[in-house]
């Protein structure tokens, strides 16, 4: 309690620490100084013991102002309350030869340390201008001053070298404490710049690794990149109506270019699934593997062999010491080789293999990408296949289809020889004898296209397609200058469309009529063949219905008699 009653208040910065313990410090020194000083003048009621106990007050309001924060206050009303006291004392006792002329130094230093050095400069000042007017007021008689004991003044002075010291000890002390703590600063600082250099070490090699690492990922993620767009375009080749002779090469050269791989290689499972057979290939090698129908049993040797058995992906980092490897001299430089699956459902249809020419060119994770890749190329596959089948029935659908229409066609014309056409000339309908021809008309029937003429001799000819096979033509032409527009030629156009569709219709009809009278007289005459069981009855029958049905057309119906005795002859063993 006691040591917090004479310590100074804490403040929030050093400077004003300082100052702060430099005031409370010379305070509580100046009020000891001025209480020991004032024993000998207590009986006398002198002056000096008012001016004594003044500045003991002084000092006191100082250290209540420092308790209240107001340190600036409390260091001015110090130095210039107390100066105001020295010089009064100074006046009223001894003049320029009192002793506490000599104080002056201490007010002057103490207002340095705790204002600043521009105080102490204004204080050192205005002390020579009051020794020098205590001189002149002396020298001209204006002032009388006592006498003095020498050992009254000798007191009197050690008293303010004590005052003096006490500055001079809180000075150095002061010092002295901002030269530990900048010691410490400089510890701390120097501590604190090893640790900032350590830390600046390890985040250099920290950015170092994560550059690094970035470098890596940013290497990888272009390489997912380039796989991913290497399966968009597999993907998109999937859309395409594509032949396996023309898609397999394309999707060889895509993988390899996209993935930088020395060699990609596609191979299928013919039908009977006993070989692996390679369809596709991009290297030089390959391609001499391709010539002689290069192919590998199923499950048998090679990763090729075990991926097409197994249905599982396999890779070889080194593979001149994988076992499952068969040692290719067309493929000398590969050493590294994954092949993957191709699926369809759960059936393996094939494999994709791939090979590079590094070391350690394939890891695990690229087993999902080129999955998926492989996933994509089988799709391609199938759909080519799928393409290839349904081209072969749409073009036997469209050879059945044409046979049936040219015969059905020929046997309209031969019911009705005189259906060529019809022309109306003048409003009058006329059949044609025969088949017109002009360059227009050669030129729709041969383009399959529209053919018009505008200006004087305005023509249109417009095709009449049967099954995508142009029949015939509608030729249309005006006497007198004309532009055909866009509603003319819509009209004429969905005339011929109608057309042919009356005419296929026509046609069906007439097919479908012609093979129900077949039918019906198939069936009569295999009744009436029927209805005996005698074999000169049956060939008679057979005979006269066949001449009555074909227009009474020569008939001869017989039976070799020596071709049946030698098939129902006995064989020799």
């Amino acid at each position: 309690m006691i040591r917090r009653f004479f310590s100074p208040p804490v403040f929030d910065n050093d400077d004003d620490n300082f100052r702060a313990k430099f005031i409370n410090g010379f305070a509580w020194a100046a009020i000891v100084l001025l209480a020991i000083g004032s024993i000998r003048y207590v009986l006398q009621y002198d002056l000096t013991l008012i001016v004594v106990l003044g500045l003991i007050i002084v000092m006191f309001i100082a250290l209540y102002l420092l308790r209240r924060r107001q340190i600036n206050l409390s260091g001015w009303m110090i130095v210039v309350l107390g100066w105001l006291g020295l010089g009064f004392q100074a006046y009223t006792a001894d003049g320029v030869k009192d002793a506490v002329i000599v104080a002056y130094i201490a007010m002057a230093l103490l207002a340095s340390i705790i204002i600043s050095w521009r105080a102490g400069g204004v204080v050192i000042l205005a002390s020579i201008g009051a020794i020098w007017t205590l001189g002149l007021l002396e020298a001209n008689g204006y002032l009388t001053v006592r006498f003095q004991e020498p050992i009254g003044y000798s007191l009197d002075l050690s008293l303010v070298f004590l005052a003096i010291t006490a500055l001079i000890y809180f000075s150095t002390t002061s010092l002295r404490d901002a030269i530990t703590r900048a010691n410490k600063s400089e510890e701390s600082l120097r501590v604190s710049n090893q640790t900032l250099q350590e830390l600046n070490q390890n985040l250099e090699a920290r950015v170092g690794d994560r550059t690094a690492e970035l470098e890596l990922a940013n290497q990888r993620n272009e390489k997912r990149g380039r796989q991913f767009e290497a399966i968009a375009q597999v993907a998109r080749a999937t859309t395409a109506n594509q032949n396996l002779e023309t898609l397999l090469p394309k999707l060889v050269e895509l993988i390899s270019n996209q993935f930088g791989f020395y060699h990609a290689g596609i191979f299928l499972l013919d039908d009977a699934r006993e070989f692996a057979e390679l369809r596709a290939a991009n290297s030089d090698g390959g391609k001499r593997m391709l010539s002689r129908r290069h192919k590998l049993g199923v499950g048998q040797s090679g990763i090729v062999g075990f991926v097409s058995g197994t249905g599982k992906p396999r890779i070889a980092l080194d593979v001149g010491a994988d076992a499952a490897f068969f040692n290719n001299p067309d493929l000398p430089n590969t050493h590294s080789e994954m092949a993957l699956p191709l699926r369809v459902a759960d059936q393996v249809i094939g494999v994709l293999d791939v090979q590079s020419i590094d070391s350690n060119a394939f890891q695990e994770e690229d087993i999902d990408v080129l999955t998926t890749l492989a996933d994509q190329v089988a799709i391609a596959i199938q759909n080519s296949q799928s393409y290839e089948t349904s081209q072969e029935l749409l073009n036997e659908a469209q050879r059945t289809s044409g046979t049936f229409i040219r015969e059905s066609w020929r046997i309209l014309q031969a019911q009705d020889q005189n259906a060529i056409g019809y022309r109306v000339i003048e409003n009058k309908l006329a059949p044609l004898a025969k088949a017109l021809t002009s360059a227009n008309i050669k030129k729709a029937m041969s383009s399959k296209q529209l053919v018009k003429e505008d200006g004087e001799q305005a023509t249109l000819v417009i095709p009449i397609r049967l099954r995508n096979e142009v029949i015939g033509v509608m030729d249309i032409r005006v006497p007198e200058e004309h532009d055909w527009d866009t509603d003319e030629i819509d009209v004429v156009e969905a005339v011929a469309e109608r057309l042919s569709l009356a005419l296929e219709a026509s046609l069906l009809l007439k097919s479908t009529q012609r093979q129900a009278e077949i039918e019906r007289i198939t069936a009569d005459i295999s009744s009436k063949i029927g209805a005996t069981t005698q074999f000169d009855s049956i060939l008679r029958t057979a005979a006269e219905e066949l001449s009555r049905v074909l227009g009474g057309s020569e008939v001869l119906v017989q039976l070799n008699t020596e071709s049946i005795e030698k098939g129902f002859e006995p064989q020799k063993s």
